[in-house]
């Protein structure tokens, strides 16, 4: 049986308490290490999806990060917020409780980011916003596509004969979507911001100016990146460079490293590409945040783990 490199411990924090969150504690902490949040992926509670982040979260306690596994307000095991703030607002909020809370009690001083999906985009927001946030794990943020995703897009749907046939016979739904020009409609914008959503054809305009100069920003305050793009979201994100075609005048600086993993789904819940994606977060932090040498082990196994769980579930 394999030792236990972590604890963990259930807590109650932010405004009235009412956000509930698992702080996973390696057994040997890093010292200096970044603690690392996750945020909640969707409507997905603190596992993420296909316990996701439970197996991030106790892989990387193996080389000394601590982290949190929280809901959002009105999330999982987190009450929802009383008040009339807008959604964006309230990340906001809940995300800076969550870093309120850890400095004293890990400690921390700076903090990384990990979110898949909606969780990437509270992510990314948040750190444009908190100066202790020093580095991000994207997967499968929103991103615009490019002409050659486009094109890489609709050649595969062209390659099926129900596509065809639609296409053909005037009835496939392409034909029949407003052309808009500029920023598009309420609609769009909110279609933007689901990036499983295969009506998806383009992000509108302003939202692809946003998202450059949202990362350009980052960038600007040396945060360190990971991102991740996986064949869930093959409709929108489809070639492995598709990241810097977007972004061509962004300097990364070193900054960056871009995975793409092609034969994964969105939520990357085959053992294969979930072993690589432990493996390739466990390397990044470690070289990242200047874990120590000897710690070049590969993380602990994500399928049949021998090492006991101490997850208390309220």
């Amino acid at each position: 049986m394999s030792c236990t490199t972590y604890r963990e411990q259930a807590l109650r924090f932010g405004p009235d308490d009412r956000l509930t969150g698992i702080v996973t504690m390696p057994t040997t902490a890093l010292a200096g290490a970044p603690c690392v949040v996750f945020v909640n992926a969707g409507v997905v509670h603190r596992v993420g999806p296909d316990r996701l982040y439970v197996d991030l979260a106790r892989a990387i306690a193996a080389i000394g990060f601590p982290s949190l596994r929280f809901d959002l307000s009105g999330l999982g095991y987190s009450r929802p917020a009383a008040g009339t703030q807008s959604l964006d607002e309230l990340v906001r909020e809940d995300i800076r409780s969550a870093l309120d809370m850890l400095v004293p009690m890990v400690p921390a001083t700076h903090f990384v980011m990990v979110g898949l999906c909606s969780g990437a985009n509270n992510s990314q927001r948040a750190a444009l916003s908190d100066e202790r946030i020093t580095g991000l794990i994207l997967i499968d943020p929103t991103v615009p596509r490019t002409w050659k995703g486009s094109l890489i897009h609709f050649t595969r749907r062209l390659k099926h004969p129900a596509t065809l046939a639609d296409l053909l016979l005037l009835r496939h739904p392409v034909l029949h979507r407003p052309f808009a020009i500029g920023a598009g409609s309420v609609v769009q914008q909110a279609a933007a911001e689901q990036v499983g959503d295969r009506a998806l054809a383009e992000v509108p305009r302003e939202l692809r100016r946003a998202f450059s100069e949202s990362i350009q920003r980052v960038v600007a305050r040396d945060v360190k990146l990971m991102m991740v793009f996986t064949g869930g979201v093959n409709h929108v994100y489809n070639y492995r460079k598709q990241l810097f075609d977007l972004l061509p005048d962004v300097d990364f600086r070193g900054l960056l490293h871009l995975e793409y993993l092609p034969n994964a789904d969105h939520t990357v819940s085959d053992v294969a590409n979930r072993r690589h994606l432990v493996q390739a977060v466990h390397t990044w932090l470690r070289r990242s945040f200047r874990a120590s040498s000897n710690d070049d082990a590969p993380p602990p196994g994500i399928a049949g783990a021998s090492a006991p769980r101490r997850e208390l579930v309220l």
